[in-house]
């Protein structure tokens, strides 16, 4: 929780002082990322994913965006949908911003014909970013993201786990 509100006190100043001549409107984009999937016992997983993301921007400031993940190491698949509030600055070089949501997802471990291989993740999400226009309507944008601060669920059993790491993607404005 002491993460969310040291974002959230760092993101508003942001907002304050933007200074974006932009309108809102709908974009999608996609992209890569390269996440850690760290446990409370010690372990860690590594993930390289490829994400949809989808948004509209009420006014140059705040919008809402989703996302829609998936990565496959190991015999291990990871989906995960993302649901962000997102406030964003901006100028003629570049914007930046900042993601705070929730995320589910799941692992699917290849396993016997007729067992559960399913682990169900859910939990907090956050992060930040900044943006470099292409064009006038085509951005390239690189973040770091905790993608999921929450529990996993797997045959009866809750355990913390964090997965986090940096990614690229593009967003085309409409």
């Amino acid at each position: 929780m002491r993460n969310w509100l040291a974002a959230l006190a760092l993101g508003l100043p942001m907002i304050a002082v933007a200074g974006d001549n932009s309108t809102g409107g709908f974009y999608l984009g996609g992209g890569a990322a390269d996440l850690k999937m760290r446990f409370d016992e010690g372990g860690s997983l590594d993930w390289t994913t490829g994400e949809f993301v989808g948004g509209y921007k009420l006014n140059p400031f705040v919008g809402g965006e989703a996302r829609l993940g998936y990565g496959s190491e190991d015999g291990m698949d990871l989906l995960y949908t993302s649901f962000y509030y997102r406030t964003e600055s901006s100028n003629d070089t570049a914007k930046t911003y900042l993601l705070f949501g929730y995320t589910l997802g799941q692992i699917m471990l290849d396993g016997e014909p007729g067992e559960d291989d399913t682990v169900s993740l859910n939990g907090f999400s956050y992060g930040a970013g900044v943006g470099f226009p292409v064009t006038s309507q085509l951005n390239f944008n690189l973040e770091y993201r905790m993608v999921l601060d929450g529990n996993w669920k797997f045959e009866g059993d809750t355990e913390n786990l964090e997965l986090s790491g940096v990614s690229i993607n593009v967003d085309y404005r409409f």
